[in-house]
């Protein structure tokens, strides 16, 4: 599990609790590439330069800047900063509570797994008050809005029950937000043909079913992993041929008629259009169906060519 990032109080008006944060998500398991020297295959470090006087500096001779005029700064130290707190820089209020569906998920930024922090002689209590704020949100449905410092930031956060813990959400500042309608306005309004809309419709309830996690495979990083594998192996590295893109459809009703008669039901968990990508060193399915189709023409004139045989054999007899 990873290690908590922030510790605080979580408080609803004179209840108050302590608490963890830890990032939900992780990119741990991605692959990443470091950039090497070509010529030596020594790992490249990166390096500070004055850019007035190309000299290299060491990081310990840094200082953070803010430019208020082109090429003139105000320094800021790093204990500066650690000194400049606010309340919410340890304490995290519940300001105020609405339903969950009144916050658009536009807003919804990054989430994070929200945990008492039962240490010490108080864990008990700390216990007893995270619960109870637990399951007073859940038993209203309603989520808690307040703000917390994070990342040099004062952000809006939105806290949620969950099983047994609470997950705090990081929200966006509307200016951070591009609103869709504004760029749906340009959309065309068109009166949808009613047989072309129920065929479609039928498309939808063919494909409906349940959500599943096997979905986030990643046949990408499949590939990558199996690239760097195959090149530590010194294997030959063959890579599946480009797809042929589709042409813009002409006929929807065409189209969709194709689609009926070629899905019949909705698609087993794990299942994708396409199936796997053919990474290096894989065959497509095209490539497969050409082989046997190939193998299947050969085998075809052999047997073709050992009845011709046969009969100038008798002939000849």
């Amino acid at each position: 599990m990873a290690r908590p990032f922030w510790r605080g109080q979580l408080r609803l008006a004179l209840v108050t609790c302590p608490i963890n944060l830890t990032p939900a998500t992780t990119e741990r398991d991605k692959i990443r590439f470091h950039k090497l020297n070509r010529n030596t295959g020594n790992r490249l470090r990166m390096q500070m330069i004055d850019s007035e006087t190309q000299d290299v500096v060491d990081r310990e001779q840094t200082v953070m800047g803010y430019e208020f005029e082109k090429g003139k700064y105000v320094t800021v130290e790093s204990d500066e900063i650690e000194k400049l707190k606010i309340e919410s820089s340890d304490v995290i209020d519940i300001e105020r509570v609405v339903p969950a569906d009144e916050i658009d998920w536009l807003f919804w930024e990054k989430p994070y797994i929200l945990e008492p922090d039962a240490r010490g002689k108080g864990a008990k209590s700390t216990i007893d008050i995270f619960a109870t704020i637990r399951e007073a949100l859940k038993a209203k449905e309603v989520v808690g809005l307040g703000h917390a410092v994070i990342g040099r930031r004062e952000r809006p956060v939105m806290i949620q029950a969950r099983g047994k813990g609470m997950m705090l959400t990081t929200l966006r500042d509307p200016d951070e937000i591009r609103k869709p309608e504004e760029a749906f306005d340009g959309i065309d309004d068109v009166k949808v043909n009613k047989d072309n809309l129920q065929m479609a419709e039928t498309l939808i309830e063919r494909l409906t079913g349940k959500f599943d996690m096997s979905m986030f495979e990643d046949r990408y990083q499949e590939a990558l992993q199996k690239l760097v594998a195959d090149k530590q192996k010194g294997k030959k590295i063959v890579y599946a041929e480009e797809p042929e893109r589709e042409s813009n459809v002409v006929d929807i009703t065409e189209a969709l008629r194709a689609s009926l008669r070629g899905t019949s039901k909705a698609p087993s968990p794990g299942a994708r259009a396409g199936g796997k990508s053919a990474g290096p060193s894989e065959k497509s399915a095209g490539e497969k169906g050409a082989a046997e189709k190939s193998t299947g023409e050969k085998k075809k004139r052999t047997t073709t060519r050992a009845k011709t045989a046969s009969k100038r054999g008798k002939r000849a007899a």
